[in-house]
This record gives C-alpha cells, structure tokens and sequence, in this order.
C-alpha cells in the first residue's frame, strides 16, 4: 500500500468510528415488528464502506458470505467446518490470482475485508459445530441467512478486524450488561475509546516521519544497494521494522475503536475476557450484581498490546501480542485441532503465511519463526531458569536486544515480499538473522553442560533429618 492508500484505510477507520455513535442511537427494536434497525444500520454503513474502498469489487465479499451461508444451510452438519475452511481459504487464494487468472484485479482494501471475512465465516462454521447438544443431537446454534450477513457486512471490524465470533456480533443487539443495548453506563464505552485513541496521533507522526526520513521504496533501488555498506543495511531494518510497527499499531488501535464505538465485545470484567474469546469464565455472567453490569471492559476486541509489543524479552512473548484476536483463531481453529503435536506450531505458522498471502517473503519470514523459538527456548527454559535473579535481569534485556533484531530481520522479507528481492536483501546482510541462530544454539548447549543447577536451600527439618542419619551411621 502506498501512502494514499494508508490516507483512505485511516479516513475509512475514523469514518467507522465515529458512525458507530450514530448508529447506537438506532432502536433496536420497531413496535409491532421484529425488524432490527439498528443491526441495519450497521450492515448498511459495512456495505458503504465496502464499497467506498472496493468499488464493483465488492461482489467478492457478498459471493464469500454466500457460499458460506448455503454451506451452513444445506452441508451435512459433521462436515460444514470442514467444507467452510476449504471453500473460504480457496476462494481467498483465487482472489489473491486476480491477475495470472486474467480477473479485474481488486484493491488492496478489498483484501483486507475478505481477509478478515475468512476467519469470521471459517469460525462460525466451527461455533456451530461446537454448539452441538450431544444429549439431544442439536445445535444451539443456527443462523439464518440473513444474520449470516448481518455478521460479515457489520460495519465493526469489516476492514481490518479485529476478529469477533459471532456470539459476540450477537450480543451488540441483545447482551443485558452491554452499554450499547441498555442505553446507561456508556462512559464505559467512551473510557474505553480513549484509552485505545490517545496514543494514535503519537503513531500517526511516528510513521510518517519515520518513512521520509527512512523510505522503504530505496531498499529495492540498485543504487542503493550498490552505495550502501553492510552496517547501513543491518542497520537499516531497524528503523523500517519501526515504521511497519508505527502503522500497525495505528491501524489495530482505531479498529478496535470502531468496535468500542459500536458497543461490540462489551463484557462484564468478573468474566474475565480474553482477545476473540470473549468471557473466559462464562459462568460469571449469571446472576451478575448490579455492580458487575457497570464494570465492563472491550478485552473481547484487544488486538494489539503494543507494549508488550515492543518491550517483551523473549520473540515467543512478542508473537502473543500481535493481531491477538487471530492468534485466538489459529488457536481454536488450527493448533488445537492439528493432529501433530508436535509440528502444531509450524502449522499455524504455515496457516498464518497462508492467510497473508501468496507472497513468498510471508513463507519466508513466518517459516523461520519456529527456528528462531528452538534457540529462544534453550536459552530461556535450560539457562535463564538457573540464573538468579540479577541474573536474570541481565538475560532479560539482552533476549530483548536479539529478538527484536531477529523481528527486523524477518520483518524484510515480510515487507519485500518477492523471494528475489528478500534473497538479495539477506545476501546483502550475510543471512545474519539466520546465521545468529546455529551461533547462539551451539553456545547455549555449551553452556547447559556447563552451568550447574542452584542447589535449594535445605530447610530446618532435612537439616534434622540428615543429623539423624549420620547419628545413626555412627551408632
């Protein structure tokens, strides 16, 4: 995406948010009738948005939320997860192929929306097979239709997520401790809204001055490449990774300020909820005080801990605070149900590129994470685990300094894309990233069979004991 795009994906954000305080303003109901004006209102404003950034291309988003709805409908229901995840993660591969299958070539913005749009309809599918009663051999839940794409043209979250279930679309309309539906405690809401907004205008600048100062577009010239020196472009990555950071963060915090707004993944705190999940303790939500009704948070649409995105030591850490709601959904989804125990990791990884893209610098990047995890987890569960506790202070900050490095080398080929272009760049820098990891595992082997464990303190009672059997070795 170029910068224009960035202006209309910002504008197109903002534009969402402050439409999701018309739209709580809808009734939810109309007497003498079982339309939802307000469920409407939202679908209309996701199909003008829609439209705003994908023109006729929003065809693909209507055709996506059909096929998945007939498959609900009509789908033996053992199988409906199955065919869901199939047809979606083909159909997206296919739009991805606009260009080589000779198709008008969508926008950028049409492939977020359909992007997002997979894993919503690829996890309604699974939450209807989950729903399923095994007592009576029904399923407690079963959309129709229309609610079907109510949930995929909901204005929140339709460009770029987060990720939400569709219990939780639900609850927008329907939930009693929702600030949306009851009308009261909507301070919640706007407490809520600048928590998540008041740091964007910091990311906004950050990322602008950050791309004129180190443009991403010179890394691909050969005159750059022919007048840069080795410690420039390891360099380099650094502060390209913290433009890439600056826009994500940006982008995920008005996204979840556009759900906030709606009043969409309002739970009660006593629940406990967590990204995508929602309540982690849905047992809570009964009987609930009337204090626990006011003390609701938006954890349900958390998608990005940016601090902990950025000061977390260790890479495995750094991963959980990324685009958590999807993680949420590679989780249930994917990791869960993999088969292999142990290759799960490698599979999310695998279905994380996928989902990304075609592109080969995603394959490349998300396919090395798991090497760089094998080095991490030696270091930290064999070594830092004997260190005391200065000791791990120190462990701490220097696992920081790499990962963050391994995240800006990776994040190249990320960025680049093309395997010629993320190949040379790498070439450029000798593999580093990829060099440091047999460097770092052979040192941290070496000092496994070196470093002993730290004996415990023995207590007053084996101290006696121990008296008592030498006593009686004497006797």
């Amino acid at each position: 995406m170029g910068l224009s795009d960035d202006i209309l994906y910002i504008g197109v954000l903002i534009g969402s948010m402050l439409a999701g305080n018309l739209v709580r303003k809808v009734p939810l109901t109309l007497e003498n009738s079982q339309l939802n004006p307000r469920k409407w209102a939202s679908t209309f404003l996701g199909i003008l948005f829609a439209y705003i950034v994908s023109g006729n291309h929003i065809a693909h988003i209507f055709l996506l939320i059909l096929i998945n709805a007939l498959l609900y409908k009509f789908s033996p229901p053992k199988k409906c997860q199955t065919l869901s995840f199939v047809a979606s993660f083909a159909y997206l591969f296919v739009f991805r192929l606009s260009d080589r299958l000779y198709l008008p070539i969508p926008p950028a913005h049409t492939n977020a929306i359909i992007m997002i749009l997979t894993l919503k309809l690829v996890g309604l599918a699974f939450e209807i097979q989950d729903s399923l009663d095994s007592a009576t051999g029904k399923y407690a839940l079963n959309p129709s239709i229309l609610d079907v794409f109510h949930y995929g043209l909901c204005h929140a979250g339709l460009v770029t997520g987060p990720y939400y279930k569709f219990k939780t679309w639900a609850g927008m309309y329907s939930d009693p401790w929702n600030p949306a539906v009851t009308g009261k405690n909507e301070g919640a809401i706007f407490s809520a809204l600048h928590m998540r907004a008041k740091n964007v205008p910091y990311y906004v600048v950050a990322f602008l001055l950050s791309g004129y100062l180190f443009p991403m577009s010179v890394v691909s010239t050969e005159e750059w490449q022919a007048n840069s020196s080795f410690i420039w472009k390891v360099f380099y990555m650094m502060p390209i990774f913290f433009n890439f950071r600056m826009r994500m963060y940006a982008g995920f915090c008005l996204s979840e300020c556009v759900c906030i707004a709606a009043g969409l993944g309002a739970y009660p705190t006593v629940a406990k909820p967590k990204p995508g999940q929602g309540p982690s303790e849905p047992e809570k939500l009964e009987n609930l005080t009337e204090l626990e009704l006011k003390n609701v948070n938006f954890e349900c649409v958390h998608n990005i801990d940016e601090w902990g995105a950025d000061f977390v030591p260790t890479m495995r850490e750094a991963l959980k605070c990324w685009n958590m709601t999807v993680q949420h959904w590679l989780v249930v989804v994917v990791y869960k149900r993999f088969p292999i125990k142990s290759l799960r990791t490698a599979a999310v990884m695998l279905m994380s590129s996928v989902w990304h893209g075609v592109y080969s610098g995603y394959y490349l990047s998300l396919g090395s994470v798991p090497l760089c995890l094998i080095v991490e987890d030696l270091w930290v569960r064999k070594i830092r685990a004997r260190l005391s506790d200065a000791g791990k202070q120190r462990f701490d900050w220097v696992s920081w300094f790499v990962r963050m490095r391994w995240f800006d080398y990776l994040g190249m080929a990320f960025l680049l894309l093309r395997v010629d272009s993320t190949m040379k760049y790498w070439w450029d820098v000798c593999f580093i990233g990829h060099l440091s990891l047999p460097i770092l595992y052979a040192i941290g082997y070496v000092l496994v069979m070196a470093i002993k464990k730290p004996e415990k303190p023995t207590t007053a009672s084996e101290q006696q004991e121990d008296s008592g059997k030498s006593t009686k070795k004497s006797d």
